[in-house]
């Protein structure tokens, strides 16, 4: 971690740490400050506290009892006069996500122990910067790389008509526009740095991937933060791996915010595309189609769709599987409402005829399995209550253009598969039955969210091999 950081006061407004029990007479104060420390893989907080109040202690032990995820929520931060950056207007924990605790023995900077918490993601909102204002720039992991390498050409010497020495490094053909999405338009680009020295016989140029955009006048910080988002959404349905940003800069004309998120350092590469799907070109014919006003109107499902595909390669076979027939679920938005059967007394009556059922259905049981089976029988209510898949599965299918009679295997054959998986039945499944439904869901749901997106001019390839 390096030696500059900033200087804040932090506050749990709606924590009471007295509930948490640990020896110590003093009081724990309501405020504290804290030194931030931000580099490429960590972002750090450390926060001082009197000793005495066991504050350290007894925040790791109310940090194991809360969702991680939501950590953030509970924190309030105020930049301290001793913060010496004037641009600096304030600093927003909010959404950070817990990684970690530090609480050492010797964790002392004079008389004040500290504790180390590490997070995910901070945010900076600075003076506006009237230069770039209406424009931000959002800087990719290094997973983000082959997002905009195929936009670019090698770095080579000019031609030869143009020996002056320098060094060019040109956009590919047909890729120099920037892309519409609602009240911005972006493209992805690299950003160039170097490193040199005069007594070196090599310079060093860093190719930093990022996607750049450009707003209309009235944009806000949450649009501008959807937008980015949908092209991460795009991009990372395409590469068929999650991609993310590790900063964000948006230039807004009420002020810059800057947004850092630690990178993602272990993870497992493949290829992606869309060939599968036959939906030819690369990223840049993608980007081209008309996906927009649907893409935005079903954000919500595709961000679910699209995390559960990238996971699905992940997984052993038979998670995959179940994610994939998830995904037709998932997409199935008009499941709920059709997938019930109609009943026709009121609740009290249907709860009686249940009652009476089970009194006959015990009669075939023996008595000292008797609270087994009954137990087995409330876990079957709502699964009797559902209508069989096949209709239903078979009917969506059909409504997005996909034939259920053409599919190399059946409905009911692909719904017995997830059953024997579903309840354990292992011993049940084909390897190979498997092997084919896994190919076969994958297109499936690759084209599902391709509808969801609106483009519809894919092909089912149903051979498989």
């Amino acid at each position: 971690m390096n030696d500059n950081f900033y200087c804040i006061d932090i506050e749990f407004p709606n924590v009471d740490f007295s509930d948490y029990h640990i020896k110590g007479v003093s009081e724990v104060s309501k405020v504290h400050h804290a030194h931030l420390y931000t580099d490429k893989d960590e972002i750090e907080l450390k926060i001082f506290y009197d000793d005495s109040s066991y504050f350290g202690e007894k925040l790791a032990r109310w940090g194991i009892n809360k969702n991680a995820k939501k950590f953030g929520s509970f924190i309030k931060v105020n930049v301290t006069e001793k913060q010496s950056n004037e641009r600096l207007q304030k600093i927003d924990l909010s959404e950070a996500k817990l990684i970690s605790f530090s609480n050492g023995t010797n964790y002392y900077e004079g008389k004040w122990k500290y504790i180390i918490i590490k997070v995910d993601t901070v945010k900076f909102y600075w003076n506006s910067n009237e230069e770039s204002k209406n424009t931000a720039e959002f800087y990719l992991e290094d997973k983000g790389f082959r997002i905009v390498e195929q936009f670019y050409s090698i770095l080579t010497p000019r031609t030869f008509l143009k020996n002056d020495g320098k060094f060019e490094m040109n956009r590919m053909k047909d890729s120099a526009k920037f892309y519409k999405l609602l009240k911005a338009s972006f493209r992805p680009e690299f950003h160039l740095s170097s490193k040199d020295n005069k007594d070196d016989r090599t310079a060093t140029i860093v190719k930093a991937p990022k996607i750049q955009f450009k707003y209309k006048n009235n944009v806000s910080e949450n649009e501008a933060l959807f937008y980015g988002d949908v092209v991460l959404i795009l991009a990372s349905f395409y590469h068929h791996i999650k991609i993310d940003y590790t900063l964000s800069k948006i230039y807004l004309p009420e002020s810059t915010i800057t947004i850092k998120k630690v990178e993602e350092k272990n993870f497992l590469d493949r290829s992606g595309g869309l060939s599968s799907f036959g939906v030819n070109g690369g990223l840049n014919k993608f980007f081209e189609m008309s996906w927009q006003k649907d893409t935005i109107n079903n954000f919500t499902i595709l961000s679910k769709a699209i995390t559960l595909f990238n996971q699905s390669h992940l997984v052993d076979s038979t998670s995959a599987f179940l994610i994939r027939y998830n995904i037709i679920e998932i997409c199935d938005k008009q499941k709920s409402d059709n997938d019930k059967f109609t009943l026709v007394l009121n609740k009290k009556q249907t709860q009686l005829k249940k009652e009476e059922a089970l009194t006959i259905l015990l009669e075939i049981v023996d008595i000292k399995e008797h609270e087994d089976f009954k137990k087995r029988w409330l876990d079957l209510q709502n699964y009797i209550q559902t209508k069989p898949m096949n209709s239903q599965l078979a009917t969506f299918l059909e409504s997005q253009n996909i034939d259920p009679l053409a599919l190399p295997i059946s409905i009911k054959d692909l719904k017995q598969l997830r059953n024997n998986i579903t309840h354990g039945s292992i011993d049940k499944v084909d390897t190979e039955q498997l092997r084919k439904a896994n190919i076969l869901l994958y297109r499936i749901s690759g084209i599902l969210i391709l509808n969801l997106m609106g483009i519809t001019n894919w092909r089912l390839n149903t051979e498989i091999n």
